[in-house]
């Protein structure tokens, strides 16, 4: 039998039934996969308990019965002589007992329902010593909340830090502010979603099984056993973590995820018994709430500063100063890469991005700083509608990169100038953020690409120095205008019937 077909045959609640398993009255057996199979004899036992504590017989009293320390009728004697003490109400419970001594049963073989039926209390009402008969129920879902939302930060600081550490991923472009896994709930990418997942069932048994809590359990006084007060084995918690995951937040499914969210909370504050609390026990100590309220406080600030650093440290190219021109190409590829962009950087946005299954068709340097196409996509020509992306020159010293550059001119050609902003912000990047003695202030690897390009793509002149390197660019144009394209930014087209001119002169030199 399942355990909701024992509840109803048994008239017990799941709590109950889980209570006496762990007071050790009976044992059931147990399937391969691990759940429990409720036997007739299960039901027997739970049916003679019911009566007797309906009886008010402690459980001790019962439990001696059980395992044979007293017979069944000199339990129930001492127990009339407390009954007799009692006041009218329990007038019933005593004619009970004298019928059962009466018919001189044995613990093992009575028939329980047959009492039952003679009590005038209906078959299913509970009285209350089954109600007593229960672990204490946890609800409090707000701590339990931002318990979890804890979790989720201090998981997904560890699964960041792998992220940006060893891959060099930006981090900060996956999801916006606030509690995390709420964070995922409605804004989560299929892949963001499966590895959050992934990294949940991962961490979180070894922390249930290995100390019986989590550390946002722990801040917020919650703790996690099984029925018999031990700590959850690894299969145990990790079937935990999955129902949570499956029945409590949906897999971080997008408004499923926060529907399942919705419910648990409901059925918490109903004190229902959570899908995945069935095999476990949730215990609480109530005064750690102002530690828990204090270290979420502390710790949803201090992540974010993490994440900042290590989303800068994701930033830095690979090679350091000298640099070989091969390793200047190899720091262009990788913060191309970083920053996210994936098309010809002579070509506006809405050229050669969001054109659903077309590949990007990103440009990369190659190790002599040519441009070439990347790997598998195609070449996105438009036909000499734009300028084209001029090649980088370099200045050595001793086989070591002592500057770069690009110049560019086109005279009386029918032909827009798309913004050169983001290749000369990578170039930017990739040059003084190798410098050896490169910091983070007063500007990171993002505010030194993101200043470069918001002067190019409006086509002002500019000048910056950063640690000892200093980043020019000059323009010249007429004939042009500045016209407003997708994506917002803009693109320099020829005024019709105007001689056309532009050009544009971009270095960076070390001054030391």
């Amino acid at each position: 039998m399942t355990i909701k077909e024992i509840e109803n045959l048994s008239g017990m609640t799941r709590a109950n039934i889980r209570f006496y398993e762990a007071e050790g009255l009976f044992t059931p057996a147990r399937d391969s996969n691990g759940y429990r199979n409720y036997t007739e004899r299960d039901l027997e036992i739970l049916k003679r308990i019911r009566l007797l504590r309906t009886l008010h017989l402690s459980l001790d009293a019962i439990r001696s019965a059980s395992n044979g320390e007293k017979n069944l009728e000199e339990v129930l004697l001492d127990h009339l002589i407390h009954l007799k003490e009692e006041e009218k109400g329990l007038i019933q419970c005593r004619e009970i007992c004298e019928q059962i001594c009466r018919d001189h049963p044995s613990y093992d073989t009575f028939d329980a329902q047959h009492y039952l039926n003679l009590l005038s209390a209906p078959r299913n009402s509970a009285p209350q010593e089954l109600k007593e008969d229960a672990f204490p129920k946890v609800t409090v879902p707000w701590r339990r909340f931002f318990a979890r939302d804890l979790d989720f930060v201090l998981y997904s600081l560890i699964f960041d830090a792998f992220r940006a550490l060893v891959f060099g991923i930006n981090i900060e472009a996956d999801l916006p502010m606030g509690p995390r896994f709420l964070s995922v709930l409605f804004f989560g990418g299929i892949l963001s979603i499966f590895t959050q997942n992934i990294f949940v069932l991962l961490a979180e048994p070894l922390f249930l099984s290995l100390t019986g809590t989590t550390p946002g359990k722990l801040c917020f006084g919650l703790k996690v056993t099984a029925p018999d007060g031990k700590r959850l084995t690894y299969r145990e918690a990790l079937r935990r973590t999955w129902d949570v995951l499956r029945k409590g937040f949906g897999f971080f499914i997008p408004i499923y995820g926060f529907i399942r969210l919705y419910k648990s909370y409901r059925a918490c504050k109903q004190e229902k018994t959570l899908y995945w609390e069935e095999n476990s026990v949730l215990h609480l100590k109530s005064e750690n709430l102002p530690l828990g309220i204090l270290a979420w406080l502390a710790v949803n600030p201090l992540a974010l500063l993490l994440t900042s650093h290590m989303n800068h440290m994701a930033a830095l190219p690979p090679n350091k100063a000298p640099l070989t021109i091969a390793q200047f190409c190899e720091n262009f590829n990788d913060s191309e890469d970083f920053f996210g962009i994936e098309r010809q950087l002579n070509l506006p946005p809405s050229l050669s991005s969001g054109l659903g299954a077309i590949p990007d068709s990103a440009l990369y340097l190659d190790q002599t700083g040519r441009w070439t196409k990347s790997p598998g996509t195609p070449y996105m020509s438009q036909d000499g509608e734009y300028a084209p992306l001029p090649d980088f020159q370099f200045t050595e010293k001793d086989g070591f990169m002592t500057g770069m550059g690009f110049s560019y001119t086109v005279e009386n050609e029918n032909v827009k100038v798309s913004s050169y902003g983001e290749s000369m912000a990578l170039a930017a990047v990739s040059y003084i953020c190798a410098q050896d003695d490169y910091t983070f202030q007063p500007d990171t690897p993002e505010e030194i690409f993101d200043q470069v390009k918001e002067k190019a793509d409006y086509f002002e002149d500019f000048s910056f120095t950063y640690d000892g390197v200093t980043v020019t660019c000059d323009f010249d144009y007429e004939g042009y205008d500045l016209a407003f394209d997708s994506y917002d930014t803009y693109i320099l087209e020829p005024v019709y019937g105007e001689e056309a001119y532009f050009s544009i002169d971009f270095s960076i030199v070390s001054v030391r």
